[in-house]
């Protein structure tokens, strides 16, 4: 009976993870520390078990948590363990959309000497084939917003994107 007492409690603090709200806050986090804070403590319950895109974003947000951190060995620390748990989550799923698109920004967006950008070209392309068939509107919608702000994303791909 304790057993099932425990049981039950243990459910109960086992919350889910709501997608759009870690979307949410991974566009805004970059510019506003209060998001990146509370992405922070949304990425602080996803481990190594859970779905690889869920993964990629605990790796993007380690990169994110690099830009408010002061020191310089931090900073690189932050970004180090970013860049494994995407290629960790990238090692279970290369094919996932949101996950290539969260790749995309941080890399277009990093300084080019961190040398995290061998996968620019690749992801881009990626997404501009296959962002339309995907079934996601919000993603596919948060996808073509992102891309449209981009000098590097001319107007016949993103004319491609909305057929």
């Amino acid at each position: 009976m304790k057993v099932m007492f425990w049981l039950c409690l243990m459910q109960l603090g086992v919350q889910t993870i709501d997608m759009g709200e870690i979307r949410n806050l991974y566009q805004r986090a970059p510019k506003v520390k209060k998001d990146a804070l509370q992405l922070n403590q949304l990425m602080l319950r996803v481990d190594s078990l859970d779905a690889p895109v869920l993964i990629c974003y605990k790796g993007a947000n380690e990169m994110i948590q690099a830009k408010y951190t002061l020191n310089p060995f931090a900073k690189f620390e932050k970004f180090n363990r970013g860049k494994e748990l995407i290629k960790k989550a990238f090692s279970r799923d290369s094919l996932n959309l949101e996950m290539r698109f969260i790749r995309y920004s941080i890399q277009i967006n990093l300084p080019s000497f961190l040398g995290y950008n061998d996968e620019l070209d690749t992801d881009k392309r990626f997404l501009l084939d296959n962002t339309r068939e995907n079934k996601d509107t919000k993603l596919k919608e948060i996808i073509f917003n992102y891309l449209a702000i981009l000098p590097v994303i001319k107007q016949e791909e993103l004319k491609q994107l909305k057929k």
